[in-house]
């Protein structure tokens, strides 16, 4: 019991150099409330020990400002260096999109050149195709213009054969005609001579 009692003064006299200094007059005010001195010693104790043990629990619950400060920066560092790296892989990312986006704009404007030299080609080609047609009609209708000249001609021709025909055939007609009578005059005046 001695040795139990000795283990416990040992715990008392550590609990008490805990204890803050408002817990002996505590004390006291419980020995003048009519608790022995014993008693009002022994409570006061178990009231500070189960408060230093509650306290060490609560300090167990929670951190330290060092720790905090510790943990605060370690996540700072990895939030730094997370965005450092987003940071790079948005630069990549921007790069890669530009260095995409100008090739396709090379491609786009060979492209378009391309297509702009396929239309003029064909643009040339309709072109020398039109005027070789143009050309061509213009040399057919030249060429049924000189076959009208020359039907014109050919029926001028063959009118004013024909009129000079006719003038021939009047004309000998008309001769013919002027013999017959001449005879006829000259038969009728001989026969008229003869009768008289």
């Amino acid at each position: 019991m001695s040795r139990g009692r000795g283990g416990a003064d040992a715990d008392s006299a550590g609990t008490a150099a805990h204890l803050p200094p408002s817990f002996p007059s505590q004390s006291r005010q419980l020995e003048s409330a009519g608790l022995s001195r014993d008693q009002s010693d022994a409570l006061t104790e178990l009231v500070a020990r189960t408060l230093c043990t509650n306290r060490e629990k609560i300090s167990a619950g929670f951190v330290s400002h060092a720790d905090l400060a510790k943990t605060v920066f370690e996540h700072e560092a990895r939030v730094a260096a997370f965005r450092a790296e987003v940071s790079k892989s948005q630069d990549f990312a921007v790069s890669s999109l530009t260095r995409d986006a100008e090739r396709l704009t090379g491609s786009l404007d060979k492209v378009r050149a391309e297509i702009r030299y396929e239309v003029d080609k064909l643009t040339s080609a309709t072109r020398l195709d039109l005027n070789l047609e143009k050309g061509r009609m213009r040399d057919e209708l030249q060429a049924l213009r000189d076959k009208a000249a020359e039907l014109e001609i050919k029926i001028d021709r063959e009118t004013s054969l024909l009129k000079a025909s006719i003038e021939t055939t009047k004309n000998e007609a008309l001769r013919f005609s002027i013999g017959v009578m001449v005879t006829f005059g000259t038969i009728g005046l001989g026969v008229a001579r003869l009768l008289m």
